[in-house]
């Protein structure tokens, strides 16, 4: 029973930390140097924001990404990142709708509710399935290039004196810790044995008289 109710616990954490994932930064870029050039650039799931003081000017934006890929080039990001984010934004939907579906299962298990094996392969099956969907995310976004000429997901280069760096925000490394714990979860919840119900009352002859 202990397993089961930690299992719950954690996918219930899982699905607080996915809608965390879901609002916050997944690459952040920080450029600075030369003409007072002082910004951060972040990507999110549904918009990418700019803020920081350009050219001597305070300067904040918030766009999302259909429309920042007219002007992508012109600020040289690269316009397949942003596809890739929407992709990103779709994966943890999914990963959010089977988070639930596995809280509900396991819910259904630890408390007796409906068919203990069919709840516990419910439970335990759609919390590994949110570990496929929450860490394919996370992998498909490492792989790419949020800007031109980069040497990587993690890099820091220098260009006529401004120098950009970029790497992870912490949403992306919020959906690998949801990833772990869908894992731990799914894998709990399967291995774990059903223990039959045993009654605790037993039958009382009545007296009889001799």
């Amino acid at each position: 029973m202990r397993k089961g109710v930690v299992s719950f616990g954690g996918m219930v954490v899982g699905l607080v930390l996915l809608v965390v994932a879901f609002m916050g930064p997944w690459y952040a870029m920080s450029l600075g140097g030369a003409l007072g050039m002082n910004g951060h650039v972040g990507f999110y799931l549904t918009r990418m924001e700019a803020k920081g003081m350009f050219n001597n000017q305070d300067l904040s934006i918030s766009v999302g990404y259909a429309d920042a890929k007219e002007n992508a080039q012109s600020v040289g990001a690269n316009v397949e990142s942003f596809t890739i984010m929407e992709n990103a934004m779709y994966l943890t939907l999914f990963a959010i709708a089977t988070t639930l579906i596995a809280i509900i299962g396991i819910a259904a298990f630890v408390f007796r509710l409906g068919t203990p094996k069919i709840m516990k392969y419910v439970g335990g099956g759609f919390a590994l399935l949110t570990f496929v969907l929450a860490l394919a995310p996370a992998l498909y976004v490492m792989n790419t290039k949020f800007s031109e000429n980069i040497s990587g997901f993690w890099f820091s280069q220098s260009t006529f004196g401004v120098t950009v760096t970029g790497g992870p925000g912490y949403a992306w490394y919020v959906m690998v810790v949801v990833a772990i714990i869908a894992l731990i979860c799914g894998v709990a919840i399967l291995v774990k044995k059903i223990v039959p119900e045993t009654t605790s009352s037993e039958k009382v002859t009545p007296p009889t008289d001799k």
